[in-house]
C-alpha cells in the first residue's frame, strides 16, 4: 500500500465510529489476491464452483449473482468510504484493488493500495467505478453465460447500500445518501437509479434503508428464503420485515 493510502485510509478510520472499521480492515490471516483476477475465467469459474459448496447448488446464474451480490459491495467500500468520510477517494481499479480470499471462495473485505488521482474527485471516483464494474460485470456474466442487466442492479444496490453505510458511520447519512443519485449518473452506465425508504419502527423511531432494486437469488438456493428487504416481496410485508431491524 501507497504511503498516501494508508495515510487516506487511516484518515477515514478516524471519521468513523470505531464499531464500523472492521469493514474496511479485513483480516490479515486471509490470503491476499489481486482483484483482477476477477477477469480471469478460469478462477472466476473456480469461484462459482466453491459457492456451489457453500449454497448446495450448481446453477450458474444463481451462484454468479450470489458472488456478485457479496462481492461488489466490498469492491467499492474502501473507495466510496473514503469519499464520503474526506472528500478524496481510495482507488477502486481492480489493479488497486486486493482481495482478502480464504479458499472457499469467502471475501472478508477488500484493501485499495492507492489514491484515485483526479482534479474532481466525483468525476473521477464515478469513471473509475464505471471502468471495474464494466469489467467485473462482464467477466462474472460471460462466466455464468447470464445477462448482465441484472449485476448492474445490484452494483447500484451496493452503492446506495455503501453510501448509507458509510455515512452513518461518519454521523452524517443524509449528506452521504445524497451522493447517490449524481454519482450513479456521472457513472453514465446501464444501471437504475438508486433509492432509499424510510421505515418507521412502533415507536415512531425511523431509519433509512436502501430500496433495492435487485435481487440476489438466495431464495433459489436450497432451504433459503427471500431476504428481509427483497424487491420480489410484497411492499407491506418488505416493511414490516424491515421494521423488525429498525431500533426502537
Amino acid at each position: 500500500m501507497s504511503t498516501r493510502a494508508n495515510q487516506l485510509l487511516a484518515s477515514t478510520l478516524d471519521g468513523m465510529n470505531p464499531t464500523e472499521h472492521a469493514r474496511l480492515l479485513p483480516d490479515e490471516s486471509w490470503g491476499q489476491l489481486p482483484a483482477s483476477l476477477i477477469e480471469n475465467p478460469e478462477w472466476m469459474a473456480e469461484q462459482l464452483r466453491l459457492r456451489g459448496r457453500i449454497w448446495y447448488t450448481d446453477d450458474a446464474r444463481v451462484l454468479a449473482t450470489l458472488w456478485w451480490f457479496s462481492t461488489s459491495s466490498k469492491l467499492i467500500a474502501p473507495s466510496v468510504a473514503s469519499y464520503v468520510v474526506t472528500g478524496e477517494a481510495l482507488s477502486p481499479r481492480l489493479e488497486d484493488l486486493r482481495l482478502h480470499w480464504q479458499p472457499d471462495s469467502r471475501l472478508s473485505g477488500v484493501t485499495s493500495v492507492n489514491v484515485l488521482p483526479g482534479s474532481d474527485p466525483l468525476e473521477s471516483l464515478a469513471q473509475a467505478l464505471r471502468r471495474t464494474l464494466d469489467r467485473s460485470i462482464a467477466s462474472v456474466a460471460a462466466t455464468a453465460g447470464i445477462r448482465q442487466r441484472p449485476l448492474w442492479a445490484i452494483a447500484t444496490d451496493a452503492i446506495a447500500g455503501c453510501l448509507l453505510w458509510a455515512g452513518r458511520a461518519r454521523g452524517a447519512p443524509g449528506r452521504a445518501t445524497a451522493l447517490a443519485e449524481p454519482l450513479v449518473a456521472a457513472m453514465d452506465a446501464p444501471m437504475p437509479a438508486p433509492r432509499y425508504t424510510e421505515v418507521e419502527s412502533r415507536e415512531n423511531a425511523s431509519r433509512l434503508f436502501t430500496k433495492r432494486t435487485s435481487c440476489c437469488l438466495l431464495y433459489r438456493a436450497p432451504g433459503e428464503d427471500k431476504c428481509s428487504s427483497c424487491p420480489g416481496r410484497p411492499p407491506e410485508q418488505r416493511r414490516a420485515l424491515l421494521r423488525e431491524n429498525t431500533p426502537h
